[in-house]
């Protein structure tokens, strides 16, 4: 019995033995394939140690953790890169069973020679005897990377999707600049094309960009750079893929536009903000005082408020606009699992970017079409045109008295001012699609053709673009999602929906209370008639209504989770 006991601690040291650090999983020392930095490892002799004792026998410890084993399943063994191989064909110092409780730590660089010589002279060599004397951290060995014995193969989805977070536990720093660029964002969300650490760096020489030799030295970016974007030149290697934009000493021109955009998200949010608060409460109390009457069409009159043209264009703006939503947003939030089941959605990250790349061309489209349609309506239609005429949508003092009179019925000292037939806020959401469109449509550009445009512009435009690209995009889903959809659909006097835009037509009645300023030059001028016509069919309004929960719902669920999820 003594002597049984004895042998059963025995094999329990033996197999904890097993999980020290030391025992290392290595590449199969006879077979072709691919070695860790993704060259073809060329067919070597068979091992100097016979495979005499099967893996069946090693796993009746390991298997099941027998006597405090380390656990190792077949089906781990099965699915990794060097699943052919025996375990002594790794741990060659075991010869016979049980084995000693301290196993020599694997020899990786017996198959893979040519990453051992790199690793020995990069920045993750091994530590010398000084080094280590000293307390200097270990660098990472092959385990740490690669793992023991669930090794994947490199080019597959479970190895790419797990090397940035690798290198992470190390270079925490980087790893957070990194997924601030579409690099890392494409990479979260699923992308295996998109680069990895190991893409740019190599991770067994790791070289310093001060090195010459290191892929991202001065000298190899071109071809580092090139090896993804054909035909990048030295501005193009400007571009910085680990940026800091709140960090002035990293790049003064983004710092400063980071703080413009986060000063003009700070400064619309923070005013419509408490606008709409303001708006909502009196609304209610208006509501509950009955000075809110939304009437009836008595007698089936109707004001034609929008153009065919007019609701045809918003309808365009209104999808493609929601499409681009749907498509870009997931960037912004790649580390949330709602962004990733979207992109899942759309069929991943490269058929979300060509979506992307469809409605952004539709968005040009319908700028240009309306730039053109006011053009036409001018200069062949004849039409007068004064600038800050009442029918103008351009601002004029009018606005923003307004403004002040509606902050004054907001907390009670006055009446609802009067309006015509642009209210300041609809002006607002006019203009803001004409500085939407410039400023996310150019630097999307720049984003979407990096190498062209960098054949003229520094590559450090690039990193502006991303940030206005990304600030002013939060910009315009935040101000639609909440500011706008209040504005027309979700305060009392239009709640649930308001579908005017889409059938064109407001009841004569509302007509007159909402507009008062425009009823009366309409009458006065006898134009009243010109606009009068019949109401929607039922087709249009049911169709309007159905149309408009949709986009509703939908950009209500994306701003909550933008509001209740991290971003990057």
């Amino acid at each position: 019995m003594k002597a049984a006991g004895a042998l059963v601690a025995l094999s329990m040291m033996t197999c904890l033995a097993l999980a020290a650090p030391g025992a290392k999983a290595a590449a199969p020392p006879a077979l072709a394939g691919q070695t860790p930095s993704g060259e073809t490892r060329p067919a070597q002799a068979a091992p100097a140690q016979p495979a005499a004792i099967p893996n069946g026998r090693c796993l009746g410890c390991h298997a099941n953790g027998l006597g405090g084993a380390p656990r190792v399943q077949a089906v781990t063994l099965a699915h990794s890169v060097h699943s052919d191989l025996q375990c002594v064909d790794c741990h060659r110092a075991i010869t016979t069973l049980p084995h000693r409780p301290i196993v020599p730590a694997v020899n990786c660089g017996s198959c893979h020679a040519l990453q051992a010589r790199q690793l020995a002279h990069g920045g993750h060599a091994p530590p010398s005897a000084a080094q280590t004397s000293s307390g200097s951290a270990s660098p990472p060995t092959c385990v740490d990377c690669h793992g023991s014995h669930a090794v994947a193969p490199v080019a597959s989805v479970r190895f790419r999707e797990g090397v940035a977070a690798s290198c992470a536990t190390c270079h925490a720093q980087p790893y957070q600049s990194y997924v601030l660029t579409t690099h890392g964002q494409a990479a979260l969300l699923g992308d295996m094309a998109a680069p990895r650490c190991s893409d740019c760096h190599d991770p067994h020489a790791a070289r310093s960009p001060a090195d010459p030799l290191s892929q991202v030295s001065t000298a190899n970016l071109t071809t580092t750079c090139g090896s993804c974007h054909r035909g990048a030149n030295i501005r193009f290697t400007g571009f910085d893929p680990h940026p800091a934009p709140l960090d002035r000493t990293h790049s003064a021109l983004v710092y400063y536009v980071e703080l413009f955009m986060i000063a003009l998200l700070a400064g619309v949010f923070g005013f419509f903000g408490l606008h709409t608060l303001l708006w909502l409460q009196r609304s209610i109390v208006g509501k509950l005082r009955g000075e809110l009457p939304r009437t009836a069409s008595v007698g089936g009159q109707y004001v034609r408020r929008f153009s065919l043209v007019e609701r045809a264009t918003h309808v365009i703006v209104i999808i493609s606009f929601m499409l681009l939503a749907l498509s870009g947003l997931p960037l912004m939030y790649a580390g949330t699992p709602w962004a990733r089941w979207l992109i899942d959605v759309l069929g991943g990250v490269r058929s979300a970017h060509l979506i992307h790349l469809i409605n952004a061309a539709i968005t040009f489209g319908y700028f240009l079409f309306h730039v053109c349609y006011l053009a036409w309506r001018v200069l062949v239609k004849k039409q007068t045109f004064r600038v800050f005429d009442s029918d103008s949508l351009v601002p004029r003092w009018r606005d923003i008295a307004d403004i002040g009179r509606n902050f004054r019925y907001f907390l009670y000292l006055g009446p609802r001012p009067q309006l015509d037939r642009w209210s300041y806020w609809e002006k607002f959401d006019y203009w803001a699609v004409f500085w939407g469109v410039a400023i996310i449509g150019v630097s999307g550009l720049l984003l979407a053709f990096p190498v062209l445009f960098t054949h003229v512009l520094p590559g450090v435009s690039l990193n502006v673009a991303l940030v206005v690209h990304g600030e002013e995009a939060l910009l315009a889903t935040g101000f639609i999602f909440i500011f706008h959809f209040f504005h027309n659909h979700l305060r009392p006097e239009n709640f649930p929906i308001d579908v005017t835009v889409f059938t064109g037509r407001v009841s004569l009645e509302r007509f007159k209370e909402e507009r008062p300023l425009q009823y009366q030059r309409l009458a006065t001028e006898g134009h009243l008639p010109q606009v009068l016509v019949g109401p929607p069919t039922t087709f249009a309004t049911v169709l309007s209504i159905l149309f408009g929960y949709a986009v509703v719902l939908t950009g209500l669920v994306l701003v909550v989770l933008m509001i209740v999820t991290q971003r990057l």
